[in-house]
């Protein structure tokens, strides 16, 4: 398995206004770079590695992705100068209905938005050989729509980065990393090639496994997520044995009344804990 690398910012932001920890500082993003590049990593466009995952065919050993997710502004003005430094290159994926703008969803809103990156500015990372892709259009949890506005989500965003951007836009990366095979099922539908997903659930063409990278990684977590370690833990995690096991877990838990938070459940309570720390 080719590690992906996530990334979300490459920004200083507090933790009152990052609670999850999704912007990488760009002295620490630098320093996780120079490892990979003085350790003889290999970085690989999200196409070759898709290719050798179709294909079943070994790539180079120590090799990479990296991928941007939501299309934040900092990609190009901080992220970008470093990749170029070392010769490294992403795919970006890009909320389609909110480019040029602040981030507006759940959880990125308000004081904790980030200005994304406009249509000009996206055009400019083309041009420069990143790769673009959609995030949809308006970042919901697209596993609590219904098929036809969930797939509007899907395909509408392509259809319109495509037009805009003059671009063949084939990657698609799932909002809180979170899919089910219905939502999978209409990602394919909508013509895409591929999918990016989290570290959880099956891995298919259409669920690739990220491995995403946070603030709080130190240079040795870092260091075994570039490995392969982080996506070889998921693979046990994922085994007929594993999934059995942690469902039997889950049963357990109900038979004592124990309720298995959902993911915005788990989020919310992030969340509140930072907002109270802060106070």
């Amino acid at each position: 398995m080719i590690p992906i690398l996530m990334y979300h910012q490459v920004a200083d932001i507090s933790r009152k206004l990052d609670p999850l920890g999704l912007a990488v500082p760009p002295g620490q993003f630098e320093q996780q770079m120079s490892y990979l590049a003085r350790n003889g990593y290999s970085c690989l466009t999200l196409p070759e590695a898709v290719r050798h995952f179709r294909e079943g065919g070994r790539a180079t050993a120590r090799s990479f992705v990296l991928t941007f997710d939501d299309g934040y502004q900092d990609v190009q003005s901080m992220a970008c100068p470093i990749l170029e430094k070392f010769g490294f290159t992403a795919t970006v994926f890009l909320v389609v209905g909110c480019m040029g703008s602040p981030s507006n969803w759940w959880g990125q809103e308000g004081a904790r938005s980030g200005q994304l990156l406009s249509r000009v500015e996206a055009r400019h990372l083309a041009r420069q050989g990143y790769i673009l892709g959609s995030h949809t259009l308006s970042h919901p949890f697209l596993t609590l729509l219904d098929d036809q506005s969930a797939f509007e989500e899907i395909q509408n965003s392509r259809v319109l980065l495509q037009e805009q951007l003059e671009l063949q836009v084939d990657f698609f990366s799932y909002p809180y990393s979170q899919s089910d095979a219905r939502i999978e099922r209409l990602v394919e539908s909508a013509g895409y090639t591929a999918a990016c997903a989290g570290d959880s659930e099956p891995l298919s063409v259409f669920h690739l496994w990220r491995v995403p990278c946070l603030r709080d990684d130190t240079i040795l977590s870092f260091a075994l997520k570039a490995s392969g370690w982080y996506d070889k833990r998921t693979a046990l995690r994922e085994s007929a044995p594993g999934r059995l096991l942690r469902n039997n877990f889950r049963k357990f838990r109900h038979r004592l009344g124990i309720r298995h938070p959902s993911l915005r459940d788990v989020l919310s309570q992030d969340l509140d804990k930072e907002s109270k720390r802060e106070a």
